[in-house]
């Protein structure tokens, strides 16, 4: 799950990253081409390792839940959600983009084959998909942005090892235990022996 986790974290950091150099890189027209189809084909992955996360979810139990406020995890259970649905939404509106797309551009998955169309041409079904596809994107680089900010507050905050158990070799970060929790355990250990009087 957390191999699945960070791969899918990539691919879609990779896909926004790609998008905004197509929209606002000012790229030539032969790299913005290349682009396009990079990010088609990345597209199609994140799709695939969504789905894995998905089955893998529901196929196992959910990790225990970190010692928080309602509101917190009620948030953290929106902000997942949301993520998953806002991906697969950007997935299938950018897959309709490209089927109604008044040019005829045939999406070569990494130029392996070819990927069939959805719809037939639509120079409105296109407008639509397109801005459902921008608006999703968005709304993902948010929600990724509070996922961090979240897992840095546990760490930092509330001092406990969400964000270190979803890292691989966390094993080796346990260290980042909090550091007052630790002196309270080890500090005078023999705390009040000082006080009693040897007898006579």
């Amino acid at each position: 799950m957390i191999a699945l986790h960070w791969a899918g974290a990539a691919i879609i950091l990779a896909l926004l990253a790609i998008g905004w150099a197509m929209v606002y890189g000012g790229l030539d027209s032969a790299t913005t081409f290349d682009l396009y189809q990079r990010h088609k084909s990345l597209g199609f992955v994140a799709l695939a390792l969504t789905a894995a996360r998905l089955a893998a979810r529901f196929a196992g139990p959910a990790p225990p839940a970190p010692v928080s406020s309602i509101w917190e995890r009620g948030l953290a259970a929106f902000a997942q959600g949301a993520l998953y649905l806002l991906t697969i939404g950007a997935i299938a509106s950018g897959w309709l983009v490209v089927s109604t797309s008044p040019l005829p551009i045939p999406t070569r998955f990494f130029d392996l084959f070819v990927i069939p169309n959805i719809a037939q041409p639509d120079p409105s079904l296109f407008a639509r998909a397109e801005l459902a596809h921008k608006l999703a994107a968005w709304g993902i680089a948010f929600l990724i942005a509070l996922h961090v900010a979240g897992a840095l507050k546990h760490y930092f905050v509330n001092r406990d090892d969400v964000l270190t158990r979803m890292l691989p070799n966390r094993s080796k970060l346990r260290v980042a235990q909090p550091l007052k929790r630790h002196q309270s355990r080890t500090r005078f250990p023999t705390a009040g022996l000082a006080t009693r009087r040897p007898r006579p």
